[in-house]
């Protein structure tokens, strides 16, 4: 019997989305990966070719934060468990508040938006349908719908 991790890294790659997800993970582990203060005063914005962009509140944090370039490229990649990140792009622009209410509003972000078409679906569906386990296989629908609406929104922009 396959592993849960093997199950899904074989779907990954045969969708060649394995690298790309990964380099992701970054914006779930920003806040711990550089620390409260600069989190505050930074967020990651998108991550394509090994470069991780990030926006910065003004232009002191990003010519701080350009000089702790290489520390942060490597907290972030000993955290994420392989060296995805190569290079940090910093740009200046607005930086979404923590507090409740922008949690709340962040909480669903634009790209849960997209839809997916019904071949998508079925496609989904069909990739799942070889699992016993209700609940893993409806873990497993929820990733795949959320991974393609994601990349579906990045195609966009």
């Amino acid at each position: 019997m396959e592993t849960i991790k093997t199950i899904l890294d074989t779907l990954f790659q045969r969708r060649k989305l394995d690298s790309r997800l990964k380099g992701f993970r970054v914006f779930d582990i920003w806040e711990e990966a550089v620390g409260t203060r600069i989190a505050r005063h930074s967020q990651p914005k998108g991550f394509k070719d090994h470069i991780l962009w990030v926006t910065v509140d003004n232009s002191i944090w990003m010519h701080q934060l350009t000089f702790l370039e290489a520390q942060l490229k490597e907290k972030i990649n000993q955290m994420m468990g392989s060296p995805l990140v190569e290079k940090i792009r910093f740009q200046i622009g607005e930086i979404h508040s923590s507090s409740p209410e922008a949690s709340a509003k962040a909480s669903f972000p634009e790209w849960q938006e997209v839809e997916l078409d019904e071949a998508m679906k079925e496609e989904i569906e069909k990739e799942v349908s070889v699992l016993k386990d209700e609940e893993l296989k409806t873990s497993l629908k929820n990733l795949f719908r959320k991974s393609v609406q994601f990349l579906n929104y990045k195609a966009k922009e």
